[in-house]
């Protein structure tokens, strides 16, 4: 009875480690393949804003387009806020992510998304589907 008890507790954190390894997050290679401040923006913003920053509708909340409007208008130093607490619906990333890493995303917003608005090309076309 005791042998067949412990029989199954071992089965069942067998299949609880299984069930952990293959619920958890893969980066595609393509993300794995990327460096710097695209990389970042993939891991952390472009489930929300779109791979393009683009922005998109989740549920009822509506995600801002990184490329236009009020991202475009901001300081630096505001998104950088926004990016650090969150808010409006966005999770602060303080907890996660460095200043320096920060200062690399607001950088890429404005050299990478933006620039491209401004010149009707868009840099990014290789970034994967999240």
């Amino acid at each position: 009875m005791l042998i067949k008890l412990i029989k199954r507790f071992v089965l069942i954190i067998i299949l609880v480690a299984f069930a952990t390894i293959a619920c958890e997050k893969k980066e595609s290679v393509e993300v794995r393949q990327m460096s710097g401040s695209r990389a970042l923006f993939v891991r952390n913003c472009a489930i929300c804003h779109g791979p393009n920053g683009e922005g998109k509708q989740i549920g009822n909340l509506t995600v801002p387009n990184l490329r236009t409007g009020r991202a475009l208008t901001d300081a630096d130093e505001r998104l950088m806020q926004q990016i650090h607490n969150g808010g409006n619906g966005m999770p602060p990333f303080k907890y996660t992510l460095t200043d320096d890493e920060i200062q690399d995303l607001v950088r890429f917003i404005r050299q990478d998304l933006q620039a491209s608005q401004a010149t009707g090309q868009v840099h990014n076309r290789n970034l994967p589907r999240q």
